[in-house]
């Protein structure tokens, strides 16, 4: 039950802010159509295997941005097991830590000054992503408690992503600003709203 309601919610909110970064950056919508018509010319018999559709570079490139920029989960809490100092800070054993997950992922420091901005080129870049680690890019968490059922995820998001974007076009709305909402998982509310046309190719 919990994986189900887990992965419900991870695909839900991932999906919308995928088509929502995508709708406010055309751009980045043609080029992924494109490697899409590349790869699937016949849009009537798209039925990919999950080696073909994880070989997509730039599908993984936007999965991984999107992930980065909004993570489903905007902070984990763990608990030490042991007294442990870091630094000039002692930790008690017990102590609740919480891992801002969304901060993290927007930290200059780690990102470059583009660090707030929706490129998913920068995963093709090897000097900008030499130093992401599991330490600070934590889409699914990390260690014991990493997310069983990231590569589903994963790989719904990829299948889902390719079907909309090879058949249509999406676009924002004017009048129709977006709300985000507050919690540990990152989603816009129901006032996110896209125009969607029918690709002829």
């Amino acid at each position: 039950m919990t994986l189900t309601t887990a992965g419900h919610e991870a695909i839900n909110s991932s999906m919308s802010w995928a088509l929502y970064l995508l709708a406010q950056h055309p751009h980045e919508q043609d080029l992924l159509r494109e490697e899409l018509v590349r790869a699937f010319p016949d849009k009537s018999n798209f039925n990919p295997t999950f080696d073909e559709i994880n070989t997509l570079e730039y599908l993984n490139c936007i999965v991984k941005e999107v992930l980065r920029l909004y993570p489903i989960l905007t902070t984990l809490q763990r608990v030490n097991a042991k007294d442990q100092t870091f630094g000039e800070y002692f930790i008690p054993k017990g102590t609740t830590l919480d891992i801002p997950i969304f901060t993290l992922h927007r930290l200059p420091s780690i990102w470059g000054p583009t660090a707030d901005i929706f490129d998913p080129k920068r995963w093709l870049n090897p000097s900008l992503i030499k130093d992401v680690t599991n330490y600070n890019y934590l889409p699914f968490s990390a260690g014991i408690r990493f997310c069983l059922g990231h590569k589903i995820g994963l790989i719904e998001i990829k299948i889902l992503l390719s079907v909309l974007i090879r058949n249509f076009v999406f676009q924002t709305v004017k009048g129709f600003p977006l709300k985000k909402k507050a919690g540990f998982v990152s989603k816009p509310d129901s006032s996110l709203k896209l125009a969607v046309s029918k690709v002829e190719i």
